[in-house]
C-alpha cells in the first residue's frame, strides 16, 4: 500500500495555531520537517517527569528529551497530545504497540479524541496548549487588532495576510475557566440574510441577542455555519472576494477555544492515521477488523459539515489508500516460488551462467526477505517452541538460507572428478562476487558458508586445483560478512549501501535477542520501558528500509526452478560421508 496522499495530507495543527497567533508568518504545509519544536522548547512542563512518565537526559535530533518510561495511558496521551509531534515517537509507538496494548485500544483512543476532545484530552494538556499559545503571542510584536482566523491548511498560493487596516477586534484571553464561546464572521447584508434563512446558520435573527452579547456554542462538531466556513477557507487560501460587497469587510473571528481544539483534535487524528496507513500498512493487510474500524471513523469524519477542505482531502486520500488493491500483488511472492519448486527442473548447473545464477539468487533472497511482517520481530518468537506458528516467515527465511547453502555444497560434491569439483568451486565464488556487487550479502554468506563446511573445506586435493585468484577473491568475500565483532564489517558496509539490498537477517535477530534478554518490557512500577521500544523500533526501521526497495531483475523460471529443487540437496551427514569417500582420512 503506497502513500498516494503523502504530499497533500501533511496537516500540522501546531503551526495552524502558531499562524493564528502570529499572522506575519507564511507557512508551507508541504514541508515534512514542520514540528512543534517552538512549543516543546518554550514549555518545560511538556517534558517534566511524573509518577507515570519519566524522560531521558539524552536529547533527540530536535533537542528535546525522549521518553524513558511511561504508563500505557500516558503513551496514548502523548500520541494524541495537541502540543506534541515527533515522527520518531510515532514510528516507535506504531512498531511496538503490540507489546503493551492492542490496535483496538489505540483506535478507541483516536475515536474518542475526534468525537469528544474536551473530555478525552487531559486538562493539563489543554492548559499547556493555550498557555503556550498565549506565551508565543506576548513574545511577538504583532498587530493585536488583526483578525485571528483559524485558516484552511493550504499549499501555494501562500496564505493571505490580513491588512493592518482591518476593523479592530478585541483579543479575548483563552482560559479554561471561561465559558466556551464564539463570534461569527461579520459578513455583509447578502451573507447575513443567507445565514438567517439557512437551517444550519448559527444565528437566528428572531431570537438573536444584542450586538454586544456572545452567542453560546452548542457542544457539537457543527458549530460554524457554511457561509462562515467558506469565508474562512477563502480568506486562508488567498482567493479573491466574490462579486459585490458580500466579503468586502475583512473576515474576523475570535480564536475560539472550542473551534481551535476541535480542529486540532481532528488534524491530530488524521495525522496519526495518515502515517499509520502509509508507513505501517501491514497492520491493515493482516487485520481486517482494524481496517474496517479505521474506514468507519474516516467516513464519520467526512460527514462533518465543518470539515476544512484540506482535512476533507486528507481524509479522502487515506480512505483511498485503504481501499485500493495492494500494488505488491504484481510482484513475485514466496508462495509463487514454492510452487515453482514442485515443477521439474529444466536446466542443470553447467548450462547456467554465473550472472544468471547470481541474479536469480538475489531475486529469491529479497522476495523471501521482504515477506517478513515486522510484527514477527517482536518477542523473540523465532526462539520459542512454537516458532513455526509465531514467526512463520522468519522460519521460511532461515530455511531458504540453509537450502541455498546446502545446494551449493551438494552440487560440488556430486562431481567425482577433482577438476570438476575445482571448477564448481570457482564458479560459485564468481556467483558470490556478483551477489556482492548486487548488495546481496545474504547470498554471499550462503555461498561462503557452504564452501567453509567441513565436508568441502577438508578436500585438500580439490582446493589445490583452485586458482590463486579465486582463493584471493574468496578471502575478500568473507571479510564483509564475517561474524567477528558482532558483524562489525557488515554493519559498516550496510551504512554506506544504497537499496536495493539483502542484508543477513541473522545479524538483526541477534541484535533483537540481545535487547530482549538484556532489558525488561516493564519496570517494577508497571511502566512501559519505552527506551527499549525505541531500540527495537530502530532495528525494525532499518530492516524495513531494505524490504521496501525491490530489485529490478527479470525473473527466469528455469533458473529459479533449479535453485529451488530440493531433490538436489544432501543432508550434512550424507555430505560428510561422501567427502570421506572422495578423500579418505590419512592414516595416523
Amino acid at each position: 500500500m503506497t502513500s498516494v496522499f503523502e504530499e497533500n495530507s501533511k496537516v500540522t495543527v501546531p503551526h495552524m495555531i502558531n499562524f493564528t497567533a502570529r499572522p506575519s508568518i507564511l507557512l508551507d504545509f508541504r514541508n515534512e520537517n514542520l514540528k512543534m519544536d517552538l512549543y516543546q522548547g518554550s514549555d518545560a512542563r511538556l517534558h517534566k517527569d511524573d509518577v507515570d512518565i519519566c524522560f531521558s537526559k539524552t536529547l533527540n535530533s530536535c533537542k528535546v528529551p525522549q521518553i524513558r518510561y511511561a504508563s500505557v495511558e500516558r503513551l496514548l496521551e502523548r500520541l494524541t497530545d495537541l502540543r506534541f509531534l515527533s515522527i520518531d515517537f510515532l514510528n516507535t509507538f506504531l512498531h511496538t504497540y503490540r507489546i503493551f496494548t492492542t490496535a483496538a485500544v489505540v483506535m478507541d483512543k483516536l475515536a474518542d479524541i475526534y468525537k469528544k476532545p474536551f473530555t478525552s484530552i487531559p486538562v493539563r494538556s489543554l492548559e499547556l496548549f493555550f498557555a503556550t499559545n498565549q506565551n508565543n503571542r506576548s513574545g511577538e510584536n504583532v498587530n493585536d487588532k488583526s483578525p485571528r482566523l483559524c485558516r484552511k491548511f493550504s499549499s501555494p498560493p501562500p496564505l493571505s495576510i490580513p491588512s493592518r487596516t482591518s476593523s479592530p477586534v478585541r483579543m479575548r484571553k483563552l482560559s479554561l475557566n471561561s465559558p466556551i464561546s464564539a463570534k461569527v464572521l461579520d459578513l455583509s447584508g447578502a451573507t447575513s440574510s443567507s445565514a438567517a434563512s439557512s437551517p444550519t446558520s448559527v444565528f437566528n435573527p428572531a431570537v438573536s441577542p444584542p450586538p454586544g452579547s456572545v452567542q453560546a456554542v452548542e457542544n457539537s462538531r457543527c458549530s460554524v455555519s457554511p457561509a462562515s466556513a467558506f469565508a474562512i477557507a477563502t480568506a486562508a487560501a488567498g482567493h479573491s472576494s466574490p462579486p459585490g460587497n458580500m466579503l468586502s469587510k475583512t473576515c474576523q473571528r475570535t480564536c475560539d477555544k472550542e473551534f481551535i481544539i476541535r480542529r486540532a483534535a481532528t488534524n491530530r487524528v488524521l495525522n496519526v492515521l495518515r502515517h499509520w496507513v502509509s508507513k505501517h500498512s501491514q497492520d491493515f493487510e493482516m487485520n481486517s477488523e482494524l481496517k474496517t474500524c479505521v474506514i468507519c471513523l474516516l467516513e464519520e469524519v467526512l460527514r462533518d459539515p465543518d470539515l476544512l477542505p484540506q482535512e476533507r482531502k486528507a481524509t479522502t486520500n487515506i480512505l483511498s489508500a485503504l481501499s485500493q488493491d495492494d500494488q505488491d500483488d504484481a510482484l513475485l511472492k514466496i508462495e509463487d516460488i514454492l510452487q515453482m519448486a514442485e515443477c521439474p527442473k529444466a536446466e542443470c548447473f553447467e548450462s547456467l551462467s554465473a550472472m544468471d545464477l547470481a541474479e536469480q539468487i538475489t531475486l529469491l533472497d529479497h522476495i523471501v526477505f521482504r515477506s517478513i511482517p515486522y510484527e514477527e520481530f517482536l518477542g523473540q518468537g523465532w526462539m520459542k517452541n512454537d516458532k513455526t506458528e509465531r514467526t512463520p516467515y522468519i522460519m521460511k527465511t532461515s530455511q531458504h538460507f540453509n537450502d541455498m547453502s546446502n545446494l551449493v555444497a551438494s552440487q560440488i560434491m556430486t562431481h567425482t572428478d577433482v577438476g570438476s569439483r575445482a571448477n564448481s568451486i570457482e564458479k560459485w565464488v564468481a556467483v558470490a562476487d556478483i551477489c556482492r556487487c548486487l548488495n546481496n550479502y545474504n547470498g554471499v554468506l550462503e555461498i561462503t558458508s557452504a564452501l567453509n563446511r567441513s565436508a568441502i573445506y577438508r578436500l585438500k586435493k580439490t582446493w589445490a586445483k583452485v586458482c590463486k585468484q579465486t582463493k584471493a577473491l574468496m578471502d575478500k568475500l568473507q571479510k564483509p560478512v564475517s561474524s567477528e565483532g558482532r558483524f562489525k564489517n557488515l554493519r559498516e558496509t550496510l551504512k554506506n549501501c544504497n537499496p536495493p539490498c539483502v542484508p543477513y537477517l541473522g545479524m538483526y535477530l541477534t541484535d533483537l535477542a540481545f535487547i530482549e534478554e538484556g532489558t525488561p518490557n516493564f519496570t517494577e512500577e508497571g511502566l512501559v520501558n519505552f527506551s527499549k521500544m525505541r531500540m527495537i523500533s530502530h532495528i525494525i526501521r532499518e530492516i524495513r528500509q531494505f524490504q521496501q526497495t525491490p530489485y529490478r531483475i527479470e525473473h527466469q523460471p528455469k533458473v529459479t526452478q533449479y535453485l529451488m529443487d530440493k531433490t538436489l540437496i544432501m543432508d550434512e551427514d550424507t555430505l560428510y560421508d561422501l567427502s570421506l569417500k572422495i578423500e579418505p582420512r590419512l592414516p595416523a
